[in-house]
């Protein structure tokens, strides 16, 4: 009876690998499983991950940026910072991960050239106005697909910036708000993370009490030469222009090579001229650690 048994076991060993026997090896594992961890650690050492990120799309590119998959991490999985990659042949890949690309979207992913493909407000495919983008963070890493199961980590960084103006004592007649345009924005980061050629933000704005707020995201660029930020009446006549690197000139406490920056602007109309400065709020929010 005890070795019927080991003969009963034996074939159902051979019937539940038989797949990985045959030449057909399909069913089989073909190489290691590959699993990244997700990483945010802004300015500082503590990971801020999910402080910061709630999704996450990441686009697998061959040796020759050809697209070859692509994929939404769940809730749970950016939750707990780890996913495993699609099966992938043996070979060279590049993996570029995308944070929080809520509304934004990709164009050509088959174009062969990560420089030309990029991620951008809906607006701009439309040929319509901006007003701001997602919070986009970025991440890219090689991958070397062996027959062994490998651990990498995608370090993510910031590709904006958090925008936020003030407007103070600006009476508008009608109750009609002004327009708050930036200009010489990007429309659109590439998957090198590089911003591309600028155009004008017309912001949203909301009154709230005695000032007009508008709050939004921008491409992270990094020239700041010939971005201004202009208030206009309901004419179109312009009220006041900003020059950005003036302004952060004036402002060294604004330091826009961290991850982590708001460029906050106060302008206030005075009996006489405008003042422009940095909300008190604004110093207060700014935390070494990051």
């Amino acid at each position: 009876m005890k070795v019927i048994k080991n003969i009963l076991f034996m074939l159902l060993a051979v019937g539940m690998f038989g797949s990985c026997i045959k030449e057909d090896m399909d069913d089989c594992p073909k190489y290691g499983v590959n699993t990244l961890s997700l990483s945010y650690k802004g300015d500082g050492t503590t990971e801020i991950f999910n402080d910061k990120i709630e999704k996450v799309v990441l686009y697998v590119f061959d040796h020759n940026e050809q697209l070859v998959t692509t994929k939404e991490l769940t809730s749970e999985e950016v939750k707990q910072r780890n996913t495993t990659l699609p099966e992938l042949e043996l070979g060279s890949y590049r993996v570029v991960c995308f944070g929080n690309m809520e509304k934004c979207q990709v164009n050509d992913l088959t174009c062969g050239d990560c420089d030309k493909m990029y991620c951008a407000a809906p607006e701009y495919f439309k040929g319509e106005t901006i007003s701001g983008n997602d919070p986009l963070y970025y991440a890219s890493l090689q991958l070397m697909v062996t027959e062994e199961d490998q651990h990498q980590v995608a370090n993510f960084e910031s590709s904006h910036y958090n925008v936020a103006v003030e407007v103070v004592n600006l009476h508008m007649e009608g109750g009609v708000h002004p327009t708050i345009e930036m200009c010489g924005v990007s429309p659109y980061t590439t998957f090198e993370n590089v911003a591309g050629e600028p155009v004008d933000y017309v912001l949203g704005c909301e009154k709230n009490g005695g000032q007009f707020d508008a709050l939004c995201n921008i491409m992270r660029h990094t020239n700041h030469e010939g971005v201004n930020l202009c208030v206009k009446d309901n004419e179109g006549n312009e009220l006041v222009k900003v020059s950005l690197v003036e302004f952060l000139t004036a402002h060294p406490e604004i330091d826009c090579s961290k991850n982590e920056v708001t460029i906050a602007i106060r302008i206030e109309f005075k009996s006489v001229g405008v003042e422009v400065s940095v909300p008190d709020w604004a110093i207060e929010d700014i935390k070494p650690e990051y």
